[in-house]
């Protein structure tokens, strides 16, 4: 039988070990979810390797949250209440993340249409500034477009 099975059955049994919990995680980030109060560790192992897998951790500390936006920004959608750091790492990561985070700090909101003005259609209630920076960005993309062509 695959060693990776052989785990799994022990974290699903409850008799699996923590290094064999870890080792488990290690290989196959998705069994995350099979593991009861995961340890930072453990954690950190799964969303530094995808980061969409912090939707199966309850209540991450802040290091998990920003590893899992850090790997994928598009994991912001499965933190609840994230902070001012947490948010602009997820757009840094790739302004489309604005989307999923509900009344974004206004630095976040400037740091997602300076990457891509389109970012304001994703931010409900923009901030007035915000608002001018994406047209500024907006006509300065269409300048150098011009130059182009």
């Amino acid at each position: 039988m695959d060693q990776r099975i052989e785990l799994l059955l022990k974290v699903l049994q409850g008799t699996a070990t923590y290094e064999e919990q870890l080792k488990l995680v290690k290989k196959d980030r998705i069994a995350i979810q099979f593991i009861h109060n995961p340890s930072k560790e453990m954690q950190l192992a799964a969303v530094q390797e995808e980061g969409l897998m912090i939707k199966y951790i309850p209540n991450p500390d802040k290091d998990v949250q920003l590893a899992a936006v850090k790997e994928n920004g598009f994991a912001i959608e499965f933190i609840k209440d994230p902070d001012k750091d947490v948010q602009m790492a997820a757009v840094q990561d790739i302004w489309l993340a604005i989307k999923y985070i509900p009344n974004p700090d206004k630095d976040v909101q400037f740091a997602a249409v300076q990457q891509n003005p389109a970012a304001i259609q994703h931010i409900e209630n923009p901030d007035d500034e915000v608002k001018e920076a994406a047209i500024k960005r907006l006509k300065e993309i269409d300048s150098k477009a011009e130059k182009i062509s």
